[in-house]
């Protein structure tokens, strides 16, 4: 590591109350899990593959929206994640929404998870099979989907259930679910919240805003960053939250020579609302990304020279130059 750079970090990050910041809700990511997904597939094999087929075809936007509990089918290797509670938080917590479809042993598992984590009830949006529901003595009648809409009504919707061999399916159902995940979407809606190092969630969205201010940026300058802003994490944690950032495709990874460097999938994103530093001045992010710039660009030094080469190959990535 470049002491220059180290250097800036500190007094760049140092100079931030963390006291202050606050989130910036302006990505919705909404994590869908349920039944299987087949592309392949002539007839939807589930109620979820229904709705992004629905969506890919009439909304492409909204359908970008979704996330799939598939693209964390990994999270256990490397000992990321040894703990499936652990998980299953951080998602809670950097999701706008939670969408389970009853249709899978998996989504009923997932059901467990979530009803006992209250901080996230306004999130959760379950879709539940009429004719199962009719059954009045039914467990998940009686249990989980009835705590849930005691605490919020707006988060259980029953629908009756597509014949997996049958292609067709009533589009007017699909619209109105649609509807109602827009309406759920905007009722969370809200263009900032009061940051917290209790929330995982705002914590990743913090390591997102550091990489964007400070790329390429290595892991332990991260844990350096953070450490500024008085915020103590071990290197385990941080490429906890590196894997979910990379996942939601809001940072990625470049290797060269020795080093794994992290940059933004987009440079102009913002996830942190500064307010007032510690001596009551106003720091702008143009200015924290230039002062770190500065570290290295006329350093001469090994680690610097690399860092330089490591920006020229991001630059020409961000610009869309693969040459």
């Amino acid at each position: 590591m470049s002491v220059e750079y180290e250097d800036a970090l500190i007094a760049q990050f140092g100079e931030l109350d963390v006291n202050n910041f606050r989130i910036i809700l302006s990505e919705p990511k909404l994590f869908l899990c349920g039944g299987e997904i087949n592309a392949s597939s002539k007839i939807p094999p589930s109620f979820r593959d229904r709705l992004l087929s629905h969506t890919a075809a009439h909304d492409a936007d909204f359908h970008e929206l979704f996330v799939l509990a598939e693209t964390f089918k990994d999270y256990f290797k490397e000992n990321l994640y040894t703990d499936l509670l652990l998980f299953e938080d951080d998602i809670a917590n950097i999701s706008t929404l939670v969408i389970i479809f009853l249709e899978s042993p998996g989504s009923l598992v997932e059901l467990g998870l979530f009803c006992n984590k209250p901080h996230i009830y306004k999130k959760l949006l379950i879709i539940a099979p009429n004719d199962e529901l009719k059954i009045k003595d039914s467990f998940i009648y009686l249990g989980p989907l009835e705590f849930i809409r005691k605490k919020d009504n707006s988060s259980v919707l029953v629908y009756p259930w597509p014949d997996k061999d049958i292609q067709d399916y009533e589009d007017g159902i699909l619209y109105d679910l649609c509807t109602h995940i827009r309406q759920k979407l905007d009722n969370q809606k809200r263009k900032s919240q009061k940051f917290t190092n209790k929330n995982s969630g705002h914590i990743a969205l913090l390591i997102c805003e550091v990489i964007t201010l400070s790329y390429p940026i290595l892991l332990g300058e991260i844990e350096l960053a953070m450490e500024a802003m008085d915020i103590d994490l071990k290197p385990s944690e941080i490429s906890r939250y590196l894997y979910l950032l990379m996942k939601l495709e809001l940072v990625e990874q470049l290797e060269y020579s020795n080093h794994n460097y992290y940059l933004p999938t987009d440079k102009d994103q913002r996830t942190i609302i500064y307010g007032k530093t510690k001596t009551n001045k106003v720091l702008e992010a143009s200015k924290i990304r230039m002062s770190i710039m500065q570290s290295y660009v006329l350093s001469k030094d090994i680690q610097s020279s690399k860092r330089q080469y490591a920006l020229k190959q991001i630059i020409k990535k961000l610009k869309g130059d693969t040459k």
